[in-house]
């Protein structure tokens, strides 16, 4: 029932939206008709990622895009009965549809009982550093068993210093893919991680350039064919995380907080679960394949 559910959801919301000529419009006709967070208005973005799947919609959300649209949930779910042109407007069978239909809304939204253990959903580990992190997960030995390696971050550190060119340009020739996505060191976003990490001005984008280096440097060892599986990029955006994703199934993922060097950040060991289509992996790997999109080439 529950996979039904979602795809109702998405389906009625991508209708919803549509109907109303977008996402932000949605979102204001929602608002109009009571329903919202209590910072106002939804976004555009939490708009499509209901619709994408990647976040489960209030029920008053659901409830009130089809009816503000006339959309039937019932039909949907395959709970309307079947009934001639002359049944149509039965009383009594309008009523038992509606009474299915609230017991099925009020299945997917009890809350759990007190005694529920709170799900982790798919956080496999949480680490106070990322320097604990990579102890109990170490660089060279994740590398060397990932056929493919996706990093974004500041200046990417832990994979440029962490281990040798020899070893990292011997790991691509036997079939690594290396994805790098840094933070531009002539950009706004880094000078502003500068101020942020009370750091001199131009030294985090100094040891970006170095790393950026390292990695052409292990590009120029390389063979041809293998040259391709390194690709580098630059975006430049207010950094937020650090996130390593491991053969597109695990991620590191650490956050950029206030005054505190990436070392010094808690991190997070997530894993894709099909058990839990809508846990944090999907999040963080949209974060890196969106941005990753966005960003500037470096290099052939």
């Amino acid at each position: 029932m529950s996979t039904t559910w979602d795809t109702v959801v998405r389906e009625v919301l991508d209708h919803a939206r549509r109907a109303a000529g977008g996402g932000a419009a949605l979102a204001l006709a929602l608002r109009s008709a009571d329903v919202g967070p209590e910072s106002g208005t939804y976004s555009e973005s939490a708009v499509s990622n209901w619709i994408k799947g990647r976040a489960r919609p209030p029920a008053d959300v659901v409830l009130a895009a089809a009816s503000i649209y006339g959309l039937s949930l019932d039909t949907r779910l395959g709970l309307a009965s079947e009934m001639d042109g002359e049944g149509a407007g039965d009383v009594a069978e309008l009523r038992g549809a509606l009474q299915r239909l609230e017991k099925l809304v009020f299945e997917r939204l009890t809350p759990p009982s007190d005694d529920a253990t709170f799900s982790t959903r798919d956080v496999r580990g949480v680490f106070p550093t990322r320097s604990e992190a990579q102890a109990a997960m170490p660089v060279l030995r994740t590398l060397a068993t990932s056929e493919r390696v996706d990093a974004m971050g500041l200046s990417l550190n832990a994979l440029c210093q962490g281990v040798s060119d020899v070893t990292l340009a011997e790991l691509v020739e036997n079939g690594l893919t290396l994805r790098c996505l840094f933070l531009d060191p002539n950009g706004a976003a880094t000078a502003a991680r500068e101020v942020e990490e009370e750091q001199p001005a131009g030294h985090l984008a100094e040891l970006t350039r170095a790393n950026m280096l390292a990695v052409a440097r292990l590009r120029k060892r390389l063979s041809s064919e293998a040259r391709g599986r390194v690709q580098v990029r630059t975006y430049d955006e207010p950094v937020r995380f650090n996130i390593t994703r491991f053969d597109g199934a695990r991620a590191l993922v650490q956050p950029y907080l206030p005054r505190l060097r990436g070392l010094d950040a808690p991190t997070f060991l997530i894993e894709a679960d099909e058990a839990h289509p809508h846990g944090l992996f999907p999040i963080f790997e949209a974060i890196f394949d969106e941005t990753w999109e966005r960003a500037d080439v470096v290099g052939n």
